[in-house]
């Protein structure tokens, strides 16, 4: 066991659930700056510091991007984000612009050319990839209604995953480009804040007890996989995990970064 504090080099990471084994060789470094929020997608990593600074990850730097956010999202929809006032913003050229229509606490651009998002109510929204297509800057955007009472959702090219407001969680079914809102929820075991889906469909979640969990043996055949592995790094706590090529962000529960690299990972 290190101690909490990382440092750059290797970590023992291990792995503790249904028929996990000991994840080992995962190397954890710090990376400078604090951050409440991080998603990473498509090749490009965004955060949101405590006073709502939008910075996107330039080499070994951050960049301060113009506006204020509460969250940000990247991924095969673009980039998303949505302020203290719940209005929703897209990035374009460089610049976030508002788009008028909806207010949401939380956006997800992971899935398969699809937008989706819960309000402060909990009800959960998503764009088809048509409709998506078509909205423009200061324009409306078409959200259709998925009704399901969702604290955090997130999608990937597999499917989405809801966490409730109990924190119990479920995995959409049938979500596809074409129609987003799927057709019914399954239930999948634990308790956790938020799930994350990489843009490779890789599952991440943050525990109840802010603890770091990956889903097992996710495939086309079973999206929902076998089971939840607890990747324990030292005694760190966390608030926000996410994944993209091999990299995986993570935000301490003091605000401080973490990233993680290994192909012990999967």
């Amino acid at each position: 066991m290190i101690v909490p504090r990382c440092h750059p080099g290797s970590f023992p990471v291990t792995g503790i659930g249904p028929g996990s084994s000991l994840l080992t060789a995962t190397r954890c470094t710090d990376i400078a700056g604090t951050m409440k929020q991080i998603d990473a997608g498509i090749g490009m990593v965004f955060g949101v510091n405590y006073t709502g600074s939008v910075y996107t990850r330039l080499r070994d730097s951050w960049i301060r991007i113009p506006g204020t956010l509460k969250h940000v999202t990247v991924g095969p929809a673009g980039v998303w984000g949505v302020d203290h006032k719940r209005k929703i913003f897209r990035m374009t050229s460089g610049t976030l612009n508002p788009i008028f229509n909806g207010e949401l606490i939380q956006l997800d651009a992971g899935g398969e050319r699809i937008l989706a998002g819960v309000d402060q109510f909990g009800s959960t929204f998503c764009i088809n990839s048509q409709d998506l297509a078509a909205v423009t800057d200061n324009r409306s955007a078409t959200f259709n209604s998925i009704g399901s009472r969702m604290r955090y959702y997130s999608c990937g090219p597999l499917g989405c995953w809801g966490v409730t407001l109990a924190r119990d969680v479920y995995y959409r079914l049938n979500v596809k480009p074409s129609s987003c809102i799927g057709t019914s929820w399954t239930r999948v075991f634990g308790k956790f804040q938020n799930i994350e889906v990489g843009s490779d469909g890789r599952v991440f979640g943050i525990s109840v007890t802010q603890q770091l969990y990956m889903r097992k043996g996710i495939s086309l055949d079973r999206p929902t996989g076998w089971g939840w592995t607890k990747i324990q790094i030292g005694n760190l706590r966390f608030n926000h995990a996410s994944w993209d090529l091999g990299h995986l962000w993570l935000v301490r529960t003091d605000g401080k970064i973490v990233k993680c690299s290994s192909e012990e990972i999967d």
